[in-house]
């Protein structure tokens, strides 16, 4: 073998490595290149339609598992980028779809709430942020600055569960947000989402009740409205927006309402009403059988004062015994409920039967 003078070997070493260099200068932008591709793919072509104005029965695209965000950059970590779990009241992952996009450099609140708000529709998204050692929901006017960002999405409430076209659409917008951003996030598998939703929408259905009980007259002529109002207001009933009187706990929480028969508001102005229906909504109570024979007391009141009978929607009595298996059936429902650790009258109640 023969050997190059020192100088020559030199330059031809200093030429290897300048060669070595420009390759994996060129294969690093080609992997970028790769992975905007994708990301493209995933975000533009595939569901681009999602902002349209759809409706319900149009077909949406297909939601698949392996539709995500691939990060196109690593973030350093250091002891003042390890947060801590959103407390639940912001993002509970029992009843919300949470996606969290991570931003390379501090994002200004104001551009980021104007980018969102254009891309999720009627989507009831919420946005909760961590900045300055603490989690908090953004709004409109919100002024900080953040690198870590959760996208709250509920499952399901008393209008049914999440379906595809919504996550769909949830999934599309995040994706967007990510890419303009230069963000690093990942979606969650659609199917396992979807299930989650059902299941927990099943459940709620199945121990959704709102009890009705009527007071009508004995001897069907109408009740004195005048007479309703003290009465309601001696058992410190609260009317409200809504033209219901409301029975309230120390808290400020309904545990029943008072209105005309059927449901309806009780008229400001009028003389009479052909009876009252008294009504509890049984996940939104925390103690049922309570707030049921508050219930009571104050029907009994009414009854004693008008001359009234204590009936169900059909004008059938109520007795002892039908009272009796009321109470066991809020019970029943109330325990199910713990038992899934959604307790009657907690935060979770209140959110999923809104």
């Amino acid at each position: 073998m023969a050997f190059a003078p020192l100088g020559e070997l030199q330059s031809t070493l200093l030429a290897a490595g300048a060669a070595v260099v420009v390759a994996v200068w060129g294969y690093n932008k080609w992997q970028e290149f790769r992975l905007r591709q994708k990301a493209a793919r995933v975000f533009r072509g595939e569901h681009a339609d999602l902002l349209s104005d759809k409706t319900e029965n149009d077909s949406p695209p297909q939601v698949r598992s392996e539709d995500r965000i691939e990060p196109v950059f690593s973030l350093p970590t250091t002891d003042q980028d390890v947060q801590p779990l959103p407390p639940l009241e912001l993002a509970d992952s029992a009843i919300d779809c949470l996606v969290s996009l991570e931003i390379a450099q501090p994002l200004a609140a104001p551009e980021f709430w104007a980018a969102q708000g254009k891309l999720f529709g009627s989507l009831e998204v919420r946005w909760i942020g961590f900045a300055g050692g603490q989690w908090r929901q953004l709004t409109a006017h919100d002024a900080e600055h953040y690198r870590r960002l959760t996208a709250v999405l509920q499952l399901a409430d008393r209008g049914g569960p999440l379906g595809e076209a919504a996550l769909s659409k949830f999934f599309f917008g995040i994706g967007k947000l990510a890419e303009d951003f230069q963000a690093m996030t990942e979606l969650p598998e659609a199917q396992a989402v979807l299930d989650h939703a059902r299941s927990l929408d099943e459940f709620c259905a199945g121990v959704d009740w709102r009890i009705g009980i009527n007071v009508v007259s004995r001897t069907g002529k109408a009740l004195t409205a005048p007479g309703l109002r003290r009465l309601a207001g001696a058992a410190e009933l609260r009317l409200r927006d809504d033209g219901m009187f409301h029975a309230e706990d120390e808290n400020g929480q309904t545990l029943f309402t008072l209105a005309s028969l059927g449901g309806l508001p009780v008229a400001e102005d009028a003389d009479e009403v052909a009876g009252v229906t008294l009504s509890i909504d049984v996940p939104l109570v925390s103690d049922g059988v309570a707030a049921f024979n508050r219930l009571l007391a104050f029907a009994r009141e009414l009854m004693a004062a008008e001359n009234g009978a204590l009936v169900d929607d059909q004008r059938a009595p109520l007795n002892e015994t039908v009272l009796d298996a009321i109470r066991a059936k809020i019970v029943e429902f109330q325990e199910k409920m713990a038992a899934l650790d959604i307790p009657a009258g907690g935060r979770r109640a209140m959110r999923l039967y809104s």
